[in-house]
């Protein structure tokens, strides 16, 4: 029979484990975002986070399950901060505007982010998963509203992702994650262009509403429209690992 920890020692011991914890999240992340996560293996990921390989299983149960906490932790917490800006937005097409171009914005300031979302977003959860969920959401409620024209959300929102997967993959073969994509931007928006609408986030964002239904010069104004302040982008894994 196990002796109880002393009281004293738990408060250290669960410190110990919460590290633990966030070395192999952290270790993770890097690994993920680098190689897409169903490449990355398990020892790949404890020997990043410096722990043993049997550790690894008193903390997630699988690869899998360490990727859907990093969605939850990583996606879904950018996700809440953008909700929290938006939510007194009464339009859903607003509201997902800004969500699109606060998104692009926080991949190019975070590459790091900005590559751990572009390896998710064609994964099979993504329409309900991590910012897929908010995106359904605003689909959805503009649906309901009649401010969105369509007949599959779920579908629709799998090409909400498809359009950030394209501009993020272009940009991050380019000069930045939104830098980089300007070629494709100028398709997505139209051979004319348009003048309204001069940068990516926001080209792009016009162009997700075109594509729900929104007509063009109304989704042009929508997405042109200044976007509610935002304090700062969430960050991640900063404690101290020492």
């Amino acid at each position: 029979m196990k002796e109880p920890v002393p009281t004293a020692k738990r408060p250290r011991l669960e410190k110990r484990k919460q590290l633990t914890r966030l070395r192999l999240m952290k270790s993770a992340y890097a690994l993920m975002a680098d190689k897409g996560h169903t490449i990355v293996s398990i020892q790949e990921i404890t020997s990043a986070a410096d722990v043993g390989f049997g550790t690894f299983y008193t903390y997630f149960a699988s690869k899998e399950a360490i990727y859907d906490a990093l969605v939850e932790e990583v996606l879904e917490a950018s996700g809440k901060v953008v909700d929290a800006a938006t939510r007194r937005l009464d339009d859903p097409a607003e509201r997902l505007s800004a969500g699109i171009q606060y998104t692009l914005m926080q991949a190019d300031a975070d590459p790091l982010w900005g590559k751990f979302l572009l390896s998710s977003l064609l994964a099979p959860s993504a329409a309900t998963m991590g910012l897929g969920k908010f995106f359904m959401r605003d689909v959805q409620q503009g649906v309901a509203q009649g401010r969105f024209v369509l007949h599959d959300a779920e579908m629709s929102v799998v090409a909400v992702a498809g359009t950030l997967y394209a501009v993020l993959h272009r940009g991050a073969h380019g000069r930045g994650a939104t830098a980089g994509a300007q070629g494709l931007a100028d398709a997505l928006a139209g051979a004319e262009g348009d003048p309204a609408v001069q940068s990516l986030p926001r080209r792009t964002a016009a162009q997700v509403l075109r594509m729900l239904g929104v007509p063009p010069p109304q989704a042009t104004h929508l997405a042109a429209r200044p976007l509610p302040p935002i304090a700062a982008f969430a960050s991640f894994f900063d404690a101290d690992l020492a």
